[in-house]
């Protein structure tokens, strides 16, 4: 099962993610985070990998790397 959970508080985008993330799964996550960040601007995001039960490490890190070319914005990963 994946699951992720999205808040933006004080500024931040918080971003949890539960369960296994796949290469489809992190591709849909993707999606969603552009999607958010075109709309709204945001610079800060924080995502939590804590959760996860098993993760396709070369997907998570080619969306890192992509989201640093496309946003260039500050993003940490908390594992």
């Amino acid at each position: 099962m994946f699951k992720t959970e999205i808040e933006f508080s004080k500024n931040i985008l918080y971003v949890t993610i539960r369960g296994i993330a796949s290469h489809k799964n992190l591709t849909e996550l993707k999606r969603k985070l552009y999607y958010i960040l075109n709309e709204y601007g945001m610079m800060d995001i924080i995502i939590d990998v804590k959760e996860v039960v098993s993760l396709d490490k070369v997907a998570f890190y080619d969306m890192l790397d992509d989201y640093d070319i496309k946003f260039g914005g500050n993003l940490n990963v908390i594992e």
